[in-house]
């Protein structure tokens, strides 16, 4: 009997050690906040200790910790895209349509849309993705013109190019032309024909170094 109490003493005592050392958003913060941030979060190795459950929740807080530096929260939302898991993938998109998530910060939901460019097409991804074509912020559009791009499905090509029939950045109209060369299907190669022959896209044309 008192052998057995001196394991159940042991066992809790590890249990009450690791819930002491568990992995924070203080210790992620340590990880990031280095010069090399951004080849760190490509690393495999590095993002592969970060499939644990709550090692992962640890970036999902960070990257939706408002209070926090952006900085620190921009690095979380790629590290997350960088990690190309469905889990990943899911807390991207809570984010993308969540109306106060950038609050603090309008361009945090461009890093979000940025991130969502890095995983498998999907119908469902791209239906939340295109919504960003329509955010009042421009690095939104932007950002959600390109990942469309790099998604590469040709069922974006109809909000692509609504979108630049509507848009009045030149720099979103850029990112779009570059979506629909991409995706490069025949309808995306029609509609980018009839900008480079309508004559009234010079500006475009000028951008692309005279011909698109």
């Amino acid at each position: 009997m008192r052998k057995f109490i001196m394991l159940c003493f042991i066992s809790l005592s590890f249990l009450f050690v690791d819930s002491l050392y568990a992995y924070s958003i203080d210790d992620l913060l340590k990880e990031l906040d280095v010069p090399d941030w951004r080849e760190k979060i490509t690393n495999p190795l590095f993002l592969e200790s970060f499939k644990t459950t709550e090692k992962f929740r640890v970036v999902v807080d960070l990257a939706d910790a408002r209070g926090y530096d952006w900085r620190y929260r921009i690095r979380a939302i790629r590290m997350l895209g960088h990690m190309k898991t469905l889990q990943a993938e899911e807390a991207l998109l809570q984010m993308f349509q969540d109306h106060f998530f950038h609050h603090e910060c309008p361009s945090l939901k461009s890093y979000v849309a940025e991130s969502l460019g890095d995983f498998k097409p999907g119908k469902r991804l791209m239906e939340i993705l295109k919504e960003g074509l329509k955010d009042p912020e421009v690095l939104v559009r932007e950002a959600t013109a390109k990942s469309l791009g790099r998604l590469k499905m040709p069922e974006s090509v109809q909000y692509l190019t609504e979108a630049f029939n509507k848009e009045k950045s030149m720099a979103v109209k850029i990112a779009i032309i570059h979506a629909l060369k991409s995706i490069a299907s025949p309808e995306a190669q029609t509609f980018i024909k009839q900008i480079a022959s309508d004559g009234n896209h010079r500006e475009l044309k000028d951008a692309f170094g005279g011909s698109l």
